[in-house]
């Protein structure tokens, strides 16, 4: 080979390795990029599963005129809360509480002159304890994996106490049972928000609430109130909206504790999230339609 012939040979070898070299860079781009938008893709499927599971419980064991779905309109901000019941057992307030009050003994029965039918004293098994307080305890005792009272700090809930009248509630923590055989204990210290009068029927629910809402770019759960420790389910959410569609074809944006949830067709979720690549924003978005499923009970 002569002088030109080898450095000829040499200047296509170096094109094609220039070429093969910027093939490979663009395909390792390309396959980085389609993995940032797959995990994102992942991300928001996975809230969105979760959020759909939540709906379809929502409402479960849980009478008409409490509402176990809200929704709080903020524009791609929204707020979703959903709600069970997890014991079939509500127990009434027999007694009025007024709100600022600190009384920590809640009555949910009476031995003599009950106010109405619900807090009627009941003790079929004769140990001096009304039935329904019976059942919460026995729930409540179980929380640690042991049947049996121990005792201990693992051994409480969160109750919701209820007013149909006025649709207001809070939260309280269960611990104990009052030796009346009639009275549950309230544990927090916290002074009462709102006023139960008898009159209204009051209840009380051992409740499962989970909230999601959109915070510093993380959707949050929160659970049965607690707001001082959300769990960030998803991070770089960018947009989480929620609205109703009710059986008359309408749309709702918002649903508050009056509205009425049993004529619900379907909540329509939508969230987007958004990430970088090479300096640049890649956005995804998913909606999904869920049924609360409990409403097929009325």
């Amino acid at each position: 080979m002569t002088l030109v012939e080898l450095l000829l040979a040499l200047a296509v070898g170096v094109i094609v390795l220039g070429l093969a070299f910027s093939i490979t860079l663009s395909n390792r781009r390309l396959y980085q990029l389609d993995q940032s938008r797959t995990a994102l893709n992942q991300n928001l499927r996975t809230a969105m599963d979760m959020i759909g599971a939540d709906v379809r419980q929502a409402g479960e064991r849980m009478p008409q005129d409490f509402t176990p779905v809200e929704v709080i309109d903020a524009g791609s901000s929204d707020t979703l809360v959903l709600r069970r019941s997890l014991l079939d057992v509500v127990l009434p307030v027999c007694e009025t509480i007024n709100s600022g009050s600190n009384e920590d003994n809640i009555n949910v029965a009476k031995k003599v002159n009950p106010p109405n039918a619900a807090c009627t004293f009941d003790d079929s098994n004769g140990n001096g304890r009304d039935d329904g307080i019976d059942r919460w305890n026995e729930f409540r005792c179980s929380q640690d994996g042991v049947a049996a009272c121990q005792g201990n700090s693992q051994e409480t809930l969160r109750a919701y106490v209820y007013n149909p009248a006025t649709r207001q509630g809070e939260w309280i923590v269960y611990d104990a049972e009052d030796s009346s055989g009639v009275k549950i204990h309230k544990a927090n210290a916290e002074r009462w928000l709102y006023t139960y009068r008898v009159d209204d029927n009051p209840r009380i629910y051992v409740l499962e609430e989970r909230l999601y809402r959109l915070q510093g770019g993380f959707l949050q759960l929160v659970i049965n109130g607690d707001t001082a420790n959300p769990h960030n389910v998803i991070d770089r959410v960018t947009a989480f909206s929620v609205r109703a569609l009710m059986q008359d074809g309408t749309w709702r944006t918002a649903m508050g504790p009056s509205d009425p949830w049993t004529t619900i067709a379907s909540l329509e979720v939508g969230l987007t999230g958004r990430t970088q690549f090479s300096g640049r924003d890649l956005e995804r978005s998913l909606t999904s339609h869920f049924m609360p499923r409990n409403i097929l009970s009325f």
